[in-house]
Order: structure tokens, then sequence, then C-alpha cells
């Protein structure tokens, strides 16, 4: 294949007061992700008077030093390291236009605050600027995308889905409904409203959380790039090879009539075929073909051919966490793991499921891997912005071995084994029911109870997901199009068993004249 695709969250904000942050960010990304973004926050909450506080643009002159330091800082790093970083900013204006990241080709530009997108629009003309609209399902003029102000060439590509939820359309099952005071969704900004007006764009997921970039549970982003180089990073942004993820890697390549996804096609055939080719994390149930927005046909996922095989390849997921109820145990909000994996087979590839910054792994060899994580659980009331809910960890392990062979786990001294042919089975949980039981008595002095609530409530846990055979997880999948003198918009959806969903961008597809 011509191209090749790179991973990253490119909805990553830092806000005035996080400035300190921007180092660790960084290297985050570093470790998880092929290239860096950041989205300057040049906004924070004002009171108003004593019981009431709300959103508006800081300090000019604190804006204009804190961006300075960002831009020196990726000068600093873009001279030490071969890791590519793109320079933005965050811009909402009055509202009426929703919310977009301004992001510069080169690490360097302005920061305009213009009240609406079209002034935006005109200021960046002919530069290597592009706006990336998120949250596009909110209410138009209340900083839901508002399309009838959309301008193709400045906004490539549209973030489908985030730490708010789908933006894909009202009725999808996928929620929106983190940010409650933002809320409800509502149709006429949504992706599917974009493609109904007849726009050419792109789609990518991406994190928005404001405080772990490429937070695994809020999405992120795929780029279908040449190289990996700026110019070319940039050239796949600009052409819409991108898709998007819901949360563990699902990479989908798309395209029809030989041309890549982000196409516009013009064809003299009475019928052309699409063509995805989908490596996820996990089992695939479906592929969902969408026509102008709308579901047009359901291509089922083959059966697994069968597993009595010798030797197989097949990936699983290693979830380290849950634990004791920080309510009443608020000091075990936090849990470290360390944890080694050995197969008689071979490790081919590991992918971090993280959802924070302290977790690693190592390949000690092809037999074995080593690996650290801390799980977290938020003591915290519920902030309005960040997401303070349970943050689990893990790691999906990509094996080739024998059918009948054996997993061997040892995480956190206890060990479990699991032959292959089990873990292809059904997933199995290890709790570490012990410590919990210890924890009660000590703090509470129970230590009968008339059901295993009270321990198994408060117990950490480890969870071995069902396994997936390659033929779930490697599917390529066609649908026959018809090709009509009306220009068609054709997207693929791809929906795991387990629910995690990814999107790739569409094509577009008319009769040649």
């Amino acid at each position: 294949m011509k191209y090749k695709s790179y991973i990253s969250d490119l909805h990553v904000n830092l806000h005035p007061d996080q400035m300190e942050k921007l180092d660790q960010w960084y290297q985050h990304m570093r470790k998880v992700a092929d290239f860096f973004t950041i989205a300057y926050y040049p906004y924070h909450m004002v009171s108003v008077n004593s019981d009431f506080e709300t959103e508006e643009e800081i300090d000019p002159t604190l804006m204009q030093k804190q961006w300075e330091n960002i831009i020196n800082y990726l000068k600093i790093r873009g001279r030490k390291d071969k890791f590519i970083s793109f320079l933005g900013y965050e811009w909402q204006g009055t509202g009426e236009d929703g919310d977009h990241n301004i992001y510069f080709k080169e690490n360097h530009g302005e920061i305009l605050l213009m009240p609406r997108y079209h002034d935006l629009v005109a200021a960046f003309k002919d530069q290597d600027v592009i706006a990336i609209p998120h949250h596009l399902g909110y209410s138009v003029g209340n900083r839901g995308k508002n399309w009838t102000t959309n301008d193709d060439e400045f906004s490539p590509i549209v973030e489908i889905y985030s730490h708010h939820g789908s933006s894909e359309s009202d009725q999808t099952n996928l929620p929106m409904a983190r940010h409650h005071h933002m809320g409800p969704r509502v149709d006429g900004g949504t992706v599917k409203e974009g493609i109904k007006q007849a726009y050419h764009f792109g789609i990518i997921a991406s994190g928005d959380n404001h405080e772990v970039p490429a937070l695994v549970k809020h999405g992120r982003a795929g780029v279908w790039a040449e190289n990996y180089t700026k110019d070319a990073l940039w050239s796949a942004i600009k052409n819409r090879r991108t898709f998007g993820f819901t949360d563990s890697i699902i990479k989908i390549w798309m395209e029809a009539a030989d041309q890549p996804m982000g196409s516009i096609i013009e064809s003299d055939n009475p019928t052309e075929t699409i063509t995805a080719k989908v490596t996820s994390n996990s089992k695939i149930e479906r592929f969902e073909l969408y026509k102008d927005g709308c579901i047009s046909a359901i291509g089922l996922a083959p059966q697994p051919t069968d597993t009595n095989n010798k030797e197989i390849t097949f990936k699983f997921k290693v979830e380290c966490g849950w634990g004791p109820d920080v309510k009443f145990f608020p000091d075990l909000a936090e849990k470290d793991w360390i944890g080694q994996i050995t197969t008689s087979g071979t490790f081919l590839s590991v992918e971090p499921a993280y959802n924070s910054f302290q977790n690693d792994y190592k390949l000690i060899n092809e037999h074995t891997v080593n690996f650290t994580a801390t799980s977290h659980q938020s003591v915290k009331k519920d902030n309005w912005m960040r997401d303070n809910s349970l943050k689990n960890e893990g790691f999906i392990f990509e094996v080739t071995a024998p059918i009948n062979s054996e997993i061997s786990i040892t995480i956190n001294n206890k060990k479990s084994k699991l032959t292959v042919k089990e873990l292809l089975a059904k997933s199995h949980l290890s709790v570490y029911e012990d410590e919990a039981k210890l924890l009660l008595q000590e703090r509470a002095n129970l230590t009968e109870y008339y059901r295993s609530d009270s321990w198994y409530h408060n117990a950490y846990k480890v969870k071995f997901h069902r396994a997936a055979t390659k033929n779930e997880y490697m599917i390529n999948q066609t649908f026959t199009i018809p090709v009509t003198e009306h220009e068609t918009n054709y997207f693929v959806k791809v929906v795991q068993a387990d629910g995690q969903t990814g999107w790739s961008s569409p094509v577009w597809i008319v009769e040649k004249k």
C-alpha cells in the first residue's frame, strides 16, 4: 500500500493553569502516539458573583506569554527529537458557529480570537491553517456546529467522537451525555447534518478531556500518510485520509474505484466497489455502510475458522483496576500493578490501553512481557470539564502460540495460567479477595457477612478479556454501490463485539459527465 497509518490525539487542550504539564504531556504522547498536537485553551472561569462562575477569554498579555512559551518549547523539542508536532489553539468565538481547534502546519502562528468563523476563514486565507470542529452535536448557536457557515477548505476534517460522546447523529447508540450542562445532543449540527448539506470532510475521533492526552477511552485519530514527515501528515489531513475510533485502535482503510477515502470520484461505470480493510483490537461484529449519512447496508463479520489448528494467532486484553469504594477508603484511590506474561509461543505486538500516565511495558524477549501500571479512582466531586471516572489500565497482547499451550500470568504476585483455548472460549476474572477481606477486617472489624458483597465490591480485580483470532480482528469487507448523476457520500462504520466503534472518512461518488 502507498500509505501508512499514524495514530494520535488531535484534541489535547492545555489550560492556562496547566502550563507546567506541557512537558509531561509531550513525553506521554511520545510513548503512546505517533505525533504530538497541542491546542492551547485561552479561556478560564471567572466569578460573576459569589454564587456563579462563567467562562471567558484570558488576559491577552498572559495569553501571548504562554503562547510564546509553547512555541519555544516545541522549537527546542523539534531540534532534539525526531517526533513531529503540530501547534494549535481552541477557538469558540460567540458560540454561534461551534467550537473549533485551529492548527498551524508549522509551529508558529498568531492566536486570533475573532467572534465568528467566517472572520477566521478570511484572516487565515491562503495560509497552512485548518479548523477542526468538535462536539458538533450540541445545539446550533450554542457551541454546536453551524454548517451554514462551514468552509470545506478551512475545515477538512471533523471530530465525530470525543470525551463528550458521539456527534454522528442525534439517533445513535453512542451517547453524548458527559457534559450535561452543554447538552442535550440535537439534530442540526451533527456529522450527519453536514453530510446532508453536501459538505466534504474527513472523520476523526479525539480526546477533548483536558487532562490526559491520548486517553484510550475518549477516542483517537488515525491518518494515512505517505511517510512520516510533517508535509505528508498535513497532506493526509487536508485530503481527508483519516479515520477515528472510540477506544483501543481500530485501523480502517477504505477505498472505492482504486481511490482512497476522502476522494471525490467521477466514474463512468454503472457500479463501483467499496472495500474496507480493518485491523481491530478485538472481535469485529459488523460493518455498516452509510449512504448520505443513513445506514445502507450491513456486512456481518464471518465466523471464525476452525481453532483446532496446532498454532494460532490471536489478541487478548489484560485490564487491571476496580478496587475499594473510595467513599469509605479515600486513601486507596490508586493501585500499583506489576505484571509478567509468558508464552511458549511468540509475542507479535503489545498495544497499550492507557488512561493515565504511570504505565509502561517491556518486551523482554519473544516469550515474555513485563509491565507496570497504576489504576485510579476519583475522590473528587465530578468536574464539569475533566474526567474523574474510574481509570483502569490495560494492555492488548498479540500472540502466536499452540492452541493447547498455556499463557502464564503473574500480577502483584498472584499467578494465573490459562490455555489459549480457554482464552478464546470466554473472558476470565482474577479477584484479589484476600486483600479485600484483610482490609475489611482491619478497617471495619468485619470478618463475616452473609454474602460476598463487602469484600468482592472492595476487591481489586484483573480481567482477562476473551481472546479474538486473527480472522476475527483482521477482516476485509466489500460493498457494491450504484453510480448515479447525483454525488453520493459513503463511509464505513466498524463495530466490535464489545461495542467499540470506528469510522472511516467518506468517499463521494458521482457519474462522470
